[in-house]
């Protein structure tokens, strides 16, 4: 048989210099493709080349013009053709249903380069290859970080084919982007010409080029075989994508399903092989990234789990839902209480009381009123609150001290207990029985003694303090001695006892006191027994008694005084006679107001050169060292005079230029002064002023005649009011 020529084209260099900046470049930018043929007849295959490309890389552009080689079954090249590129367009964003919008982050452009070659049949048909690196460096099921994976695109031709075959070719682009947990139902199907059954696989996507050398797009590409991109651990062929459930392609539908649940960049292939009466023909590849995202928008409704807030299995039948729903704005709960009618609600996060326990079915629609809307159930356990408390009885003094606990309230016969003593006990600092029986404390002292329950995940703890008390032991203080009428005694009590206590004084006098520290002022000479007695009134029942006696003694006082001859006198007459009236004493000591100092006093007479109030001062002492001290006021008055002249000349000579007038005995005055038409032309509370003779002293100058007065004083003694009138001459 002949073998057909192999072209090799020739480019200009300007082209090739052009290309080889384009390699330069980031190449990072390719996220899949697939090649196809159609026979046109007359041996003659159309080869269509279909590239995709991340547009918002920073890689670079789609190549002008792309590299198809052919290579018969012994690898030998027949054809090297570099195809223009034809036209590139960008690939719409599909959303997985009418309820999901898609984010605009992500775009995808797609290049087509299509190219005749004429290929004779021939023994073992042809393989058709285009090659270029790279993919995406970001890619998260393969290890790309520098870059060093490309892509391989190749379809063959069969065995000496006279019938004129063409490959299969899928229906429609991939989509750009699939949303985590949004379930995947893509229809992947492609067409036969031929009529061929057709059967879908998931495959190995293929590597091709390299990013070293200068073989970022191989002229020509490599013959076959060729490589397989390998996977990270955990990923492979048929599992190119974290999924849950996995992802599936139907092998006869080309239905690709599965629900992503991982965000990332994941490379995957599909094949579709073509069958003739059992006879695989050809296969076409289509190697593609798909791009998982998290920024989908689609309704979901959710109830948060029971079990992720134990409140709501321990509050009784009040249970507080949580909304998780994404994307919703309106809701409609319906709470599964069959008992009512009116257990829905619109609230975001409602909360609802349940009457009686058991397991409800609750609803959650998110956003209710739309084509869009999502349904979910969730089960809801409703159980009594759990509660406990305890009480006890025994014997709480310490040296026979015995408790037995008894615990209470809502909870099952499955319930833990943990209690705590809050000390060493003779079953040990703790226990987890429900009720511990013949609790005895190692020492006396105040526990604080708690219990908790566990049920359900939920605990709930109580407690209070135990008193194990020690007997009372009597103690006060009494001050011994002596004292003066009127004698004040604190008493102090140091009883040492745990719980209330009840006291009684009795100070010897035939008072007493129930105060544990009582105070007590004897009034009456003479010699007193203290007596102290306590009962305990809780815990360890027990009295205590002490006396003390003769321990207070209490002396009488003298009593102070002073007899006066007279205690009141005139400043004219101002001499005092004063003698010692005392009882009860062996001594005194006077001071008087003249400052003289005498001990033991009998009589005296002293003068004063002042009037006025002043006090004597007389201390009487007994033999016991009781004093009583006397502070007494004398008097000497002032007495009532007043002298007003009956004229005066205001001429400037500084003789009776004023009208003035001389007064004692009066604490306060006021004056008026008329004109002979009854005019108060000068009026003054003020005993040192005097009238000028002008109206009202700052005034015209007044002529001279008689004017009226009036005074107007205030007597010291008692306070009287004497009133004076007269006249007085102005002369100038």
């Amino acid at each position: 048989m002949s073998w057909p020529f192999v072209r090799f084209i020739k480019l200009p260099l300007s082209l090739l210099l052009f290309v080889a900046f384009l390699f330069t470049g980031k190449a990072a930018h390719l996220v899949g493709g697939e090649m196809t043929y159609r026979c046109l007849g007359n041996n003659n295959y159309e080869v269509t080349l279909i590239i995709y490309r991340d547009c918002l890389s920073t890689g670079a552009l789609f190549d002008s013009h792309a590299v198809m080689s052919v290579y018969d079954q012994y690898n030998m090249l027949v054809a090297n053709d570099s195809v223009p590129l034809l036209r590139v367009n960008g690939l719409p964003l599909i959303a997985p249903n009418n309820c999901t919008s898609l984010p605009q982050s992500v775009c995808t452009e797609r290049a087509l380069y299509v190219h005749t070659f004429s290929l004779p049949p021939a023994s073992g048909g042809y393989t058709i290859t285009h090659q270029r690196c790279c993919r995406n460096n970001t890619i998260t099921n393969i290890n790309n970080n520098s870059s060093q994976w490309g892509s391989t695109f190749t379809t063959s031709i069969p065995h000496f084919d006279f019938t004129c075959n063409s490959s299969p070719k899928f229906r429609g682009d991939p989509p750009v982007v699939l949303c985590q947990n949004v379930p995947v139902k893509l229809n992947l199907g492609a067409n036969d010409l031929n009529g061929d059954s057709l059967h879908y696989e998931l495959c190995t996507p293929l590597n091709g080029g390299s990013n070293t050398g200068g073989q970022i797009a191989p002229n020509p590409a490599t013959p076959p075989p060729y490589q397989a991109v390998p996977f990270l651990p955990g990923y492979g062929v048929q599992n190119p994508i974290s999924s849950f459930p996995a992802f599936y392609i139907d092998s006869q539908t080309g239905i690709l399903s599965g629900t992503p649940n991982q965000i990332g960049q994941f490379v995957f292939a599909i094949c579709v092989t073509e069958y003739r009466n059992g006879i695989p023909l050809s296969t076409t590849r289509r190697d593609f990234q798909f791009n998982v995202t998290n920024s989908c928008r689609s309704i979901i409704a959710r109830i948060e789990d029971q079990a992720a807030n134990p409140q709501n299995l321990c509050s009784g039948g009040k249970i507080r839902f949580k909304n998780i729903s994404q994307y919703a704005k309106t809701y409609l709960w319906d709470f599964g209480d069959p008992t009512t009618n009116a257990d829905t609600s619109r609230l975001a996060n409602p909360t609802y009381f349940y009457k009686d326990t058991g397991t409800y079915e609750v609803r959650l629609i998110a956003d209710p009123n739309s084509s869009c809307a999502d349904t979910t159930y969730a089960l809801f356990k409703v159980y009594d609150s759990t509660r406990v408390e305890y009480v006890y009885q025994g014997e709480q003094c310490f040296t026979k001290n015995h408790i037995d606990f008894m615990a209470f309230g809502n909870f099952t016969p499955n319930a833990r207990f943990f209690w705590s003593f809050g000390g060493t006990t003779s079953i040990g600092t703790n226990s987890t029985q429900q009720s511990p029986q013949g609790v005895t404390w190692t020492k006396p002292g105040t526990y604080y003694v708690s219990v908790t329950v566990v049920e359900f995940n939920c605990d709930y703890t109580y407690g209070d303090s135990i008193d194990i008390f020690t007997r009372p032991e009597i103690g006060e203080i009494v001050p011994s001695g002596t004292g003066c009428l009127p004698h004040k005694v604190n008493f102090t009590d140091q009883t040492v006892a745990m719980g209330p206590v009840e006291h009684w004084w009795s100070f010897g006098d035939g008072n007493y006191s129930k105060a544990p520290n009582p105070s007590h002022v004897y009034t009456t000479p003479g010699l007193y027994t203290v007596e102290h007695s306590i009962k305990s009134l809780r815990g360890c029942i027990d009295s205590g008694y002490t006396k003390y006696q003769n321990v207070i003694e209490v002396y009488p006082v003298p009593f102070s005084d002073l007899s006066w001859l007279a205690k009141e006198k005139s400043i004219y007459d101002p001499e005092f006679q004063v003698s010692n009236a005392s009882t009860g004493h062996t001594s005194t000591f006077t001071i008087l107001p003249n400052g003289q100092e005498i001990e033991n006093l009998s009589e005296n007479v002293f003068t004063l050169s002042d009037t006025g109030n002043f006090e004597v001062i007389h201390i009487s002492y007994n033999q016991y060292g009781c004093s009583d001290t006397l502070f007494d006021t004398i008097r000497v008055d002032d007495p009532f005079t007043l002298y007003i002249p009956s004229a005066f000349s205001p001429n400037g000579d500084g003789i009776n230029d004023k009208f003035t007038f001389k007064m004692s005995g009066i604490s306060k005055m006021y004056m008026e002064i008329y004109n002979r038409w009854g005019e108060i032309v000068y009026s003054s509370s003020n005993p040192y002023d005097g009238w000028n003779g002008n109206h009202y002293n700052s005034g015209k100058a007044l002529p001279s005649g008689v004017y009226t007065y009036v005074f107007i004083g205030t007597v010291k003694d008692g306070a009287k009011e004497h009133v004076s009138k007269g006249h007085v001459t102005l002369l100038r």
